[in-house]
C-alpha cells in the first residue's frame, strides 16, 4: 500500500491507474513518464514485483533531516529492493533538484540500498516502448487453460517467426499474447514483424531489465 494517497482530483497534472498484470491490482501513477516506466517494470523479468509510494525516507541534507518519498519499489530479487525515482530531465538539472537527488542518492549508499533514477532518456525508447503498449494490450486477454494450448500447439507444429507463430495459434492477436504472457520472447527492441524471430523464453531471459 503508497504511504499517501498517490491519485487526487486537485491539481492540472495527469494521473491515473495502470492495470497490472503482474501484480494483479491497478497501478497507481502520477505523470505520464511514470506510466510509461510501468511498462519496463510490467515485461522486465527481472522485476518481480513492484509497487508505488512505497515508504517514507528520512536523509540528512545539510544541518536538516529531510523527507523523501520513492516513486516506486521493485523486487529485483527475493532479497534485493531498489527504490525509483521517475524525472523528466530537464528537472534534474535545476540545481536545487540535483543537489536534494545528490543527498538521497548518498543516503542510500551510506545505507546500503539499491536507488534508481528513470527518466525519458531510460524509460522512452522506441520501438521498446512502443512493442510493450502492444504487448500490455493483449496481455490479459489470455487464460493459463489457453495459453497451454498454444504453448502445446508450438510443440507439435514448431514455428519460428512471427508471422509462423501467427499461422499455427490462428492469428495475430494470439501471437502477441503468447509473447505477452512471457513463455516466449523476441528482440523487443527491434519492430515487432512478420520475419521477427519468437523462440521459448530461456532462463537466460529471466533477470531481463528493460531499462
Amino acid at each position: 500500500m503508497a504511504v499517501r494517497k498517490v491519485v487526487t482530483r486537485s491539481g492540472r497534472r495527469v494521473r491515473g491507474y495502470f492495470p497490472s498484470r503482474k501484480m494483479g491490482r491497478m497501478v497507481a501513477w502520477e505523470s505520464q513518464l511514470e506510466r510509461d516506466a510501468l511498462y519496463l517494470f510490467e515485461f522486465s523479468t527481472g522485476v518481480l514485483a513492484y509497487r508505488e509510494q512505497p515508504e517514507r525516507v528520512h536523509f540528512p541534507m545539510g544541518e536538516e533531516v529531510r523527507l523523501y518519498i520513492p516513486d516506486f519499489e521493485l523486487v529485483l530479487e527475493p532479497d534485493e529492493l531498489c527504490h525509483v525515482e521517475v524525472k523528466p530531465a530537464s528537472k534534474l538539472i535545476k540545481p536545487d533538484v540535483a543537489q536534494r537527488f545528490q543527498a538521497i542518492a548518498q543516503h542510500y549508499d551510506r545505507i546500503g540500498r539499491r536507488f534508481q533514477i528513470l527518466t525519458e532518456s531510460n524509460i522512452r525508447h522506441d520501438p521498446l516502448l512502443g512493442n510493450l503498449k502492444l504487448l500490455a494490450y493483449h496481455s490479459g486477454r489470455l487464460d493459463a487453460a489457453a495459453l497451454q494450448g498454444f504453448v502445446d500447439n508450438l510443440l507439435i507444429k514448431p514455428a519460428r517467426t512471427f508471422k509462423d507463430v501467427a499461422a499455427v495459434l490462428g492469428c495475430d492477436a494470439n501471437a502477441y499474447r503468447l509473447l505477452a504472457s512471457g513463455k516466449y520472447h523476441c528482440d523487443l527492441s527491434r519492430a515487432i514483424g512478420p520475419d521477427t524471430v519468437i523462440a521459448p523464453a530461456q532462463e537466460s531471459c529471466h533477470a531481463t531489465l528493460l531499462f
